[in-house]
C-alpha cells in the first residue's frame, strides 16, 4: 500500500524550556496506582478506551509540579470529564442535556439529586469526587465548578449542532470553528486545576482582566491547535476528520485553495500566532501588587507547561499513533497510507487486534510501558524516568 509523506510542524522546537521541569516525579505512581484501579473497576470496553487515552501520562507531563495525591485527582478529573464525552456524544440533545445536567450535579454536590442508575455516575458519586475535592484548594473550588457548567453547556450545545447539522456548515468557517473548538477541548477547567496545584490565589477580576484573558486564551488556541495536527492521522480513519482544523482550513473559501501539506502548514503558522500573542498579552499584563504579580508569573509558566505537556503528549501516545517509527518522530514526517482519506473510513480489525494485544502487555508489566515512554521522550529529557 502506497504511504504519501507530510511534514509536520516541530511545535515543540517553539520552546526553549519547560518551567515547571519535564515531568511530575510521581507518574511512576500515578500510572501504576491509576491503571490498576481501572482495571478493577471500569468495564471492559471503557477500559480499554481509557487505557488507549493514556491520561496518566498527559496529567505527569501537563501537571510536573504536584504532589502525588494532586496529580492522582487530576486523573480522576479527566476521567470523569472522559465520562461526560461518552454520555453526551452520541445521543440527541435532549438525552446530552439530561446526562450533563447530571454530570455537573455530582461533580458539584458529590451526587445528582435524584439517584441515577448510570455506572459513571455512581461510580463518580462513590469515589471519584471525594479524592477530587479533598485535593482542590477551597479558594479554587468555585472557578473548577463554573468553568465545567460552561465545558457541559459546550456537550448540549454540539449534539444541538449535530441534530440541525449546523456542525456539518460551521466545519466550512475557520474562524467560527477556532471560537468553538477553544472551548470543546475541555482544558479550561484543567487551568484551574493548575493553579490550585501551584496555590496561585487570583481572584475572578484578575483573570478576566483583557491581558488575562487574552493570554489563557491564546494558550488554549494552542492546546486545540497542536491536539488537531498530531490527532488528524487518526481521526482521518476514524470519521474523515470532520472535526479538525487541518480539515477546516482545506473547507474555508479563504484557505481551501491549499493542499494538505498547505493546511497543515496553514495550521502551524496558526499555532506559531497563538505563541506570539501569548507573549504578547503576557507583555501587557498590569501590575496589581507584589503578590499578585508573583502569582500571575507563575500563572503563564503554568500554562506554557500545559502547552508543552500536551505537545509531548501528543507525540507519543498510543491513541494517535501519528509517527510510524522513531525517526519519522525526530524528522516530524507523517504517513498517510491510500486507507487514510478525507472522504473514507476503513476501520481496521488487525489495529483493534494490536491495541488489545498492547493493553495486556503494558498491564502485565508497567515498567515496560515507563522503559517505552522514555525512550520516546529522551530529546526532552534524559531525566524522564527516575
Amino acid at each position: 500500500m502506497v504511504a504519501h509523506t507530510y511534514q509536520l510542524p516541530d511545535l515543540r522546537s517553539f520552546f526553549a524550556r519547560k518551567p515547571g521541569g519535564p515531568i511530575s516525579p510521581h507518574f511512576k505512581e500515578a500510572y501504576q496506582g491509576y491503571n490498576e484501579w481501572v482495571k478493577n473497576t471500569l468495564g471492559y470496553y471503557f477500559s480499554i478506551e481509557v487505557y488507549n487515552a493514556e491520561m496518566p501520562l498527559l496529567a505527569a507531563l501537563a501537571y510536573p509540579i504536584t504532589t502525588e495525591h494532586e496529580l492522582r485527582a487530576i486523573l480522576d478529573y479527566m476521567t470523569a470529564s472522559f465520562m461526560l464525552e461518552e454520555m453526551t456524544d452520541r445521543y440527541s440533545s435532549t438525552k446530552a442535556l439530561k446526562n450533563s445536567e447530571i454530570w455537573i450535579q455530582t461533580l458539584k454536590d458529590g451526587q445528582p439529586e435524584t439517584s441515577s442508575r448510570h455506572p459513571f455516575i455512581k461510580l463518580m458519586s462513590k469515589e471519584m469526587m471525594a479524592r477530587l475535592k479533598s485535593a482542590v484548594d477551597p479558594f479554587h473550588w468555585p472557578q473548577f465548578i463554573s468553568t465545567n457548567v460552561d465545558f457541559a453547556r459546550t456537550t448540549v450545545r454540539e449534539a444541538l449542532d449535530r441534530e440541525s447539522s449546523k456542525g456539518v456548515h460551521a466545519t466550512r468557517d475557520l474562524q467560527s470553528y477556532m471560537i468553538t473548538r477553544r472551548e470543546t477541548i475541555g482544558t479550561r477547567p484543567c487551568l484551574v486545576l493548575m493553579r490550585s496545584t501551584r496555590r496561585l490565589y487570583i481572584p475572578d477580576h484578575v483573570l478576566e482582566h483583557d491581558a488575562v484573558m487574552g493570554m489563557e486564551n491564546a494558550a488554549l488556541d494552542m492546546v486545540y491547535i497542536a491536539n488537531d495536527i498530531y490527532s488528524f492521522k487518526k481521526e482521518l480513519g476514524d470519521n474523515g476528520a470532520l472535526n479538525n482544523i487541518i480539515t477546516v482550513i482545506l473547507k474555508d473559501p479563504d484557505t481551501s485553495h491549499l493542499d494538505l501539506q498547505g493546511s497543515i502548514n496553514y495550521a502551524g503558522d496558526l499555532f506559531k500566532a497563538a505563541l506570539d500573542d501569548f507573549h504578547a498579552c503576557r507583555r501587557r499584563i498590569p501590575s496589581f501588587d507584589s503578590g499578585m504579580d508573583k502569582y500571575m508569573s507563575a500563572y503563564a509558566d503554568g500554562l506554557v507547561d500545559w502547552v508543552i505537556g500536551n505537545i509531548e503528549w501528543s507525540i507519543v501516545n498510543n491513541r494517535y499513533k501519528v509517527f510510524c517509527n522513531d525517526s519519522d518522530r525526530r524528522s516530524n514526517i507523517m504517513r498517510l497510507s491510500n486507507g487514510h482519506s478525507l472522504h473514507l473510513h476503513l476501520p481496521s480489525v488487525l489495529c483493534v487486534i494490536l491495541l488489545i494485544v498492547f493493553i495486556f502487555v503494558y498491564r502485565q508489566d508497567p515498567t515496560l510501558r515507563l522503559m517505552h515512554v522514555s525512550h520516546y521522550l529522551s530529546p526532552f529529557s534524559s531525566s524522564f524516568v527516575q
